[in-house]
């Protein structure tokens, strides 16, 4: 009956979904999984920005991670690391596009990122310096040796100007080449991968190994050796908690667990408070930027939109999110924050949508205006 129906009706495909889901293929053409749409203006503009930036090395949190490590030196390994990371986050400069509505960005580049000599510093020595020299003998830098990088994707292939071309894919400033290798330099024979590499030569068959690497038959051994980024953040402590909130929590188990006989407690709250105020101090610079740039700002919409971004950075640095966009705001600087943490090569968001979804749900109800109360994750 209902063929008969659609074929009079001239359409043989508007049969029941259940027709449909066992076998029944549409007349003209099978839809995608997803609909096309055109992006924004906004978004667009956004986005061809980005395409056009270059992949640039930014050296800022580097300086500031050593000059804090050398300074605790001798200090417990683990708060000495959140220290230093906590002077990273301090000195970040910000930086915030025109038409951006969620903000902040590992490093003042648009497309930049930095070194961390402290988890391997041997691809960052000169090729001429002996380290290096020593480093190619173990055949973790034979890949790049051989490897072509593409030309585009806003990779530095070569050098030009006052820009060096870092393993034809990043540009750095002329200038900072001595800051780059005395970083490296101060991490010889201490970084995660220098430790790593001293004791893999008691495994048993490391020379057959050496070998292989050597002949690049497979990729270099980071992803195995030292496996970073295979995590999804919780993202729903600092969005139950707040930032001032989590503080709170770490200070009271650190007065716990002093005294305890297990003081690796002690040290993991007290280096989780230091690189929360480093986090809260990054979120606050990026609002006083947002603050400067409505003073300068002549466009009243635009103005606004500045003005908007301060206050969400303020509330978020401290309190819990209540709407959908100081949510989405936090769960972005956080997984930026992982990612300046560590050397990262698989972050993933996780199921962003379903986290987030109360807050989307709360705005649409209340017509997006801000609810009394953020939804409670933990009750």
């Amino acid at each position: 009956m209902n063929d008969e129906k659609n074929e009079k009706n001239g359409n043989r495909c508007a049969v029941s979904d259940s027709y449909n889901r066992f076998g029944n293929l549409p007349e003209q053409q099978i839809a995608g999984r997803e609909v096309a749409k055109e992006p924004t203006k906004r978004a667009n503009d956004l986005r061809e920005l980005f395409f056009d930036a270059k992949s640039s090395v930014s050296l800022e949190f580097t300086y500031w991670y050593n000059r804090k490590w050398e300074e605790l030196d001798g200090d417990v390994t683990l708060v000495r690391r959140a220290e230093a990371l906590k002077e990273g986050f301090k000195h970040l400069t910000p930086s915030i596009y025109p038409g951006e509505l969620l903000v902040m960005q590992r490093t003042a580049y648009l497309r930049g990122s930095y070194p961390m000599p402290w988890v391997s510093e041997s691809f960052f020595m000169p090729s001429d310096d002996k380290m290096y020299q020593e480093a190619l003998k173990e055949g973790a830098l034979s890949a790049g040796n051989v490897t072509t990088m593409g030309s585009g994707g806003g990779n530095v292939t070569k050098s030009e100007g006052n820009v060096l071309s870092i393993a034809s894919k990043f540009g750095l400033r002329k200038e900072e080449l001595s800051l780059l290798k005395e970083a490296a330099r101060s991490w010889s024979g201490k970084s995660t991968g220098s430790i790593g590499h001293k004791y893999e030569q008691e495994v048993p068959g490391y020379e057959e190994k050496e070998a292989i690497m050597r002949s690049v038959i497979c990729m270099y051994e980071s992803g195995s050796a030292m496996p970073q980024g295979r995590e999804v953040i919780n993202y729903y402590y600092p969005l139950q908690y707040g930032i001032d909130g989590l503080i709170e929590i770490c200070k009271k188990g650190a007065a716990e667990a002093a005294g305890n006989p297990d003081m690796e407690r002690l040290y993991f709250y007290k280096a989780s408070v230091a690189a929360l105020e480093g986090i809260q101090s990054w979120i606050l610079n990026y609002a006083a930027e947002a603050e400067t740039m409505a003073s300068l700002e002549k466009d009243a919409k635009q103005k606004k939109e500045y003005q908007k971004i301060a206050k969400r950075l303020k509330r978020i640095s401290s309190r819990p999110p209540k709407t959908f966009r100081d949510a989405l705001q936090m769960t972005w600087t956080f997984h930026l924050a992982v990612l300046n943490e560590d050397v990262v090569s698989g972050l993933s968001p996780g199921r962003l949508g379903q986290v987030l979804y109360p807050y989307w749900k709360r705005d649409m109800d209340s017509n997006c205006s801000p609810p009394r109360r953020a939804p409670a994750f933990f009750s």
